[in-house]
């Protein structure tokens, strides 16, 4: 079997992202957590995310194809920027929208779609990857627009703000607590997202994924120095709708 090279590259990117997570929750631990607790609920969900999550990009990229949104966009100056700099407004627009995408999930609206990912009770590498079938669906939305539609990467470009995704998902769910220094304040660290899965509204604040600016800029930025270690996390339950959290419906 043939492997294509960018889907090697993301596999060589993936099994190492796991193996240095791994490593420092083993020997630089934040909380005491059971890792065999629902572990095979938690590979599914990351098997659901591969091999679902590629289907459903492909069924964003056939709508966007059915509307002919590449000729809609045809004076968009973006695609002759340099390619460095498309790649860091890939990321920077990326981490913008899926920050809105994630804060509207936390409305009554559709909170049926993330609340599988709120059903953690551990949070490490894995357990992040609790994520629906409509929730996969809407992150695809801008992700595929901007990257190929708007910005119109090429494939190498286009490889590293995907691969630089794979490491951010696993990063802010890894259990650990960090100290970067001055950079606590513009990175989002497995601390400040932590407090995302917490009780008694938490839930609410540190929505971003990469950088804080979109959650100091639009009032859901909680410090960790606030909140210390020790607040409670709220997992939803899973026994009664397991099914239906799984399909975000």
């Amino acid at each position: 079997m043939n492997i294509d090279a960018d889907l090697l590259i993301q596999i060589i990117i993936f099994f190492t992202a796991i193996f240095v997570f791994t490593l420092l929750e083993r020997f630089r631990p934040g909380f005491s957590i059971n890792k065999k607790q629902d572990l095979l609920l938690n590979v599914f969900s990351l098997l659901i995310v591969i091999f679902a999550g590629e289907y459903l990009k492909a069924l964003v990229s056939a709508g966007y194809k059915a509307v002919n949104l590449s000729a809609l966009l045809s004076g968009n100056p973006f695609p002759d920027f340099p390619g460095p700099a498309k790649i860091v407004l890939a990321v920077l627009l990326t981490d913008c929208s899926l920050y809105w995408v994630h804060r509207a999930m936390h409305t009554k609206f559709l909170w049926r779609t993330h609340k599988y990912h709120h059903s953690i009770g551990q949070i490490w590498w894995l357990s992040g990857s609790r994520t629906s079938l409509v929730h996969l669906f809407l992150f695809a939305i801008p992700q595929i627009f901007i990257g190929y539609y708007l910005l119109r990467l090429t494939s190498a470009q286009a490889l590293v703000p995907v691969c630089f995704g794979i490491v951010v998902n696993l990063w802010i769910h890894t259990n650990i607590w960090v100290n970067l220094g001055p950079l606590n304040r513009l990175l989002i660290t497995p601390n400040y997202h932590r407090i995302h899965h917490g009780a008694r509204g938490l839930g609410n604040k540190n929505l971003g994924f990469v950088l804080t600016i979109w959650d100091r800029m639009f009032g859901t930025y909680l410090d960790t120095q606030t909140t210390g270690k020790d607040f409670k996390l709220f997992p939803v339950p899973t026994k009664e709708r397991l099914l239906a959290m799984i399909l975000g419906i």
